[in-house]
């Protein structure tokens, strides 16, 4: 009789606890869904911010070298005593007007340290092909703004011409060491339309 009365405690105390186990389970549940569901608003121009953030992180991050180049391009045309200049910050470059014709200017690189001087010039009407002209005027560029081993580079005759079109001239240009990471670009001469291009450049790898 004991027995069964003890049984019968046992079955009584079971039964009662389970709605309470059952009640309390689901209610955590409940806790826990509304804690998952708990997602901070992002707008779509806070995603696009972000994500242009991190590009950009990410980007600086990569770069071996200073990629401010209109901080690089400024100090250097201090250098060369050049105070008037208008920043093209979609070309990366400062132009420098000279009469009728444009000097452009560009210092800096992400993966490449680059320096290049461009010149501009409006109707002129030697051709393209007049070698002792355009190496004479790009011997000119190159001792102006300082540009210093074209300039020795062409006193010496250490050029030739690697491509000639009827737009375009590229002459090569020797390099005085090619275990300094230093690369020349060489000397090229565009025909645009009425105006024509000069640009000699180099860089750092």
């Amino acid at each position: 009789m004991t027995r069964a009365l003890f049984y019968l405690i046992i079955g009584l105390l079971i039964s009662c606890s389970q709605p309470n186990k059952n009640t309390e389970t689901a209610d955590t549940l409940r806790t826990t869904e509304k804690a998952d569901t708990i997602i901070p608003t992002v707008t779509a121009k806070e995603e696009k911010d972000i994500a242009t953030n991190t590009s950009s992180d990410s980007d600086e991050e990569d770069c071996i070298f200073n990629n401010d180049y209109k901080g690089l391009t400024t100090n250097w045309l201090a250098e060369l005593n050049i105070k008037d200049f208008i920043w093209r910050n979609d070309l990366k470059k400062a132009l420098v007007s000279i009469g009728q014709d444009t000097v452009f200017f560009s210092k800096g690189g992400c993966t490449h340290s680059g320096l290049l001087v461009e010149l501009k010039l409006t109707d002129d009407s030697y051709p393209i092909t007049d070698s002792t002209y355009w190496i004479n005027k790009v011997l000119e560029l190159s001792i102006d703004y300082k540009m210093d081993h074209y300039s020795k580079m062409i006193r010496e005759g250490k050029i030739r011409r690697a491509h000639s079109g009827q737009k375009s001239v590229w002459y090569e240009i020797e390099d005085d060491d090619p275990e300094d990471n230093l690369i020349y670009n060489g000397i090229e001469i565009v025909h645009d339309g009425r105006n024509k291009r000069i640009s000699i450049s180099q860089y750092f790898n």
